[in-house]
């Protein structure tokens, strides 16, 4: 069965920022993701960090435990993904 790519607003930028915020290198984050059980690469991180596809379900779980932050610390606020009324 293929992993189905979230349909929630995620932010790569938020990711990164995160990370960073952390001091880890993707390698890293990629490691840490290991630890809670899923394996990523490096270059899959850095992808969704540029807007590069979006983290399947058991992949975000694995980032925002890794960064102990929340899933709403990685989703672009709801009001920044509505168009403006009338369009």
């Amino acid at each position: 069965m293929a992993k189905q790519p979230l349909s929630l607003p995620f932010d790569g930028a938020k990711l990164r920022e995160h990370r960073q915020r952390a001091g880890l290198l993707h390698v890293d984050l990629a490691e840490l993701c290991k630890t809670v059980g899923h394996t990523v690469d490096r270059s899959r991180i850095s992808q969704l960090e540029n807007g590069v596809g979006k983290p399947s379900p058991p992949l975000l779980r694995a980032l925002t435990e890794a960064l102990g932050i929340t899933v709403d610390d990685l989703l672009t606020p709801e009001e920044e993904t509505q168009p403006p009324a009338g369009e």
